[in-house]
């Protein structure tokens, strides 16, 4: 399935076909520059941004579960549209935020909250 960043920039041009060719630049730039969904893109039409908007689903979209503790750590197990789940952890901190994804490599962090940091990493 194509999600809103898969798309290479000439897959986006083919989606693009029939619009002038400014907009490739304007959606281009509005996704991966600005890292706006197709709906915030407001230098394209609406029906434009509508139509992106329904080719382009974001993957991560359905939350099974939200674990948090007192608000610094929050634990989410997503699915995605193929059945798999993967999980993600947001750590707050007074001087930055960290997400961890897991992955089926592993991660070397090995934080012991996190079941793919405690396989070790490939």
């Amino acid at each position: 399935m194509t999600t809103l960043y898969t798309p290479t920039r000439d897959e986006l041009a083919t989606l693009l076909e029939g619009e002038p060719r400014y907009r490739l630049d304007q959606v281009w730039q509005g996704l991966y520059t600005q890292l706006a969904e197709p709906a915030e893109i407001s230098n394209v039409p609406k029906a434009l941004r509508e139509r992106l908007g329904a080719a382009l689903p974001t993957a991560l979209t359905q939350v099974i579960r939200k674990v948090s503790d007192d608000g610094d750590t929050v634990k989410y197990l997503w699915a995605l549209d193929d059945g798999s789940k993967i999980e993600t952890v947001l750590m707050i901190y007074p001087d930055r935020v960290t997400v961890c994804v897991s992955s089926q490599a592993g991660c070397a962090m090995a934080c012991g909250f996190c079941a793919t940091g405690q396989a070790g990493f490939r």
